[in-house]
């Protein structure tokens, strides 16, 4: 469920937990509509090479409800969701976006429901998912151009979200003085007194809002050829850069930093993630070496 960077928070929890038991990792996407709510998400951590496969209706109730063949046989038949069970199978993330080290104990035969943003969850695994998290067919003619002169460069990724953090109220209350023009400038500034001629490759989701709005003293280019149905392509490029700036607590930009090989990387992030209590807790989401620059 959620956006392309949520997705591969639970998948990186799931395939911890897969290792760490000695089991297999199955993915259940068949709800994904009805549990994310934002339209502007679609389903594309399979265009990821991930070694998981798609759970079946009949292994998913199997494990579901073991012992009870008439459950089984009625939410098969009627398509219900798995989440209308009451069942111990089911693993439902506790509230809050705290590190629950308990999570890393739960055994094979689990249903896990959540979001599990830490990095903690899956940081030992950290190779296994820069492999898994690599395209799973060549990138576009654009995108083999922009890897170039990505590469060629001193290059440094920005991501400037808009869309639902600006648009919808609850979620803009919650970044409300996070993520704001002084942080990116800020983060920019830091940039350029470590970095020789560095070369910024922006990436938005309202790319012309900040065509308009956004302005640097340094080169610069506006990575604008993919659509949001191919968000992966443009994570795996913010990768691909040397160093990043990230959009607070954007799990996209997130997985985009944490994925760049670059030993040397440095990358900026908010001091803060969300003015929500529950959903506040930098040292659990970013990795100890990224810098923070005040917002």
């Amino acid at each position: 469920m959620g956006g392309l960077g949520n997705q591969m928070f639970q998948y990186a929890a799931g395939k911890h937990l897969s290792i760490i038991n000695n089991t297999e990792l199955k993915i259940d996407a068949s709800n994904f509509n009805k549990l994310t709510l934002n339209k502007e998400h679609t389903l594309q951590l399979a265009n990821f090479n991930i070694t998981a496969q798609k759970a079946s209706k009949e292994e998913i109730w199997e494990m579901i409800s073991p012992k009870n063949p008439l459950v089984r046989f009625v939410g098969n038949a009627v398509g219900l969701s798995p989440l209308k069970i009451k069942t111990n199978a089911i693993f439902r993330e506790p509230d809050g976006s705290d590190f629950k080290p308990g999570i890393l104990e739960l055994k094979s035969g689990t249903y896990l429901v959540g979001y599990f943003n830490s990095y903690k969850y899956f940081d030992a695994i950290k190779n296994i998912l820069i492999n898994e998290y690599a395209p799973r067919e060549e990138i576009s003619g654009q995108g083999l151009e922009t890897l170039k002169a990505i590469e060629s460069t001193n290059s440094v990724s920005i991501h400037i979200r808009r869309g639902d953090y600006v648009d919808s109220p609850n979620v803009y209350k919650s970044i409300e003085g996070i993520i704001t023009d002084r942080y990116y400038h800020n983060a920019v500034d830091l940039i350029a007194s470590n970095i020789e001629s560095p070369h910024f490759f922006v990436f938005s989701n309202d790319m012309a809002w900040v065509k308009k709005n956004f302005s640097i003293p340094y080169k610069i280019t506006f990575v604008d050829f993919n659509s949001a149905q191919r968000g992966f392509e443009d994570l795996w490029l913010m990768s691909r850069c040397k160093n990043n700036i990230n959009a607070g607590g954007s799990t996209f930009s997130w997985w985009a930093a944490y994925l760049n090989p670059n030993t040397e990387k440095i990358v900026i992030r908010t001091e803060n993630i969300s003015n929500d209590s529950k959903y506040n807790y930098p040292e659990d989401y970013f990795p100890q070496k990224w810098k923070s620059v005040k917002s």
